[in-house]
């Protein structure tokens, strides 16, 4: 029977190291990671706010689903 130190150095001796899929660093060697998250999430939040004017505008121009928008 095997110790449990053992198994758990031969699992570990098992691992493979995570490849970095993005590397946020700029040619200066600065960190931009957040600067890049923050760029991406207002391109998203831009994009979404695009989408949802031109599908209200969709469905208040359809004389079958103008009803479903609220009026003011």
């Amino acid at each position: 029977m095997q110790s449990r130190g053992s198994g758990v150095k031969r699992e570990e001796s098992a691992y493979k190291k995570i490849p970095i899929i993005t590397d946020f660093t700029d040619a200066d060697g600065n960190d931009r990671m957040k600067e890049q998250i923050q760029e991406n999430y207002n391109r998203i939040k831009s994009e979404v706010k695009q989408i949802v004017a031109e599908e209200l505008k969709r469905i208040a121009d359809d004389p079958e689903l103008a009803h479903l928008i609220q009026q003011k």
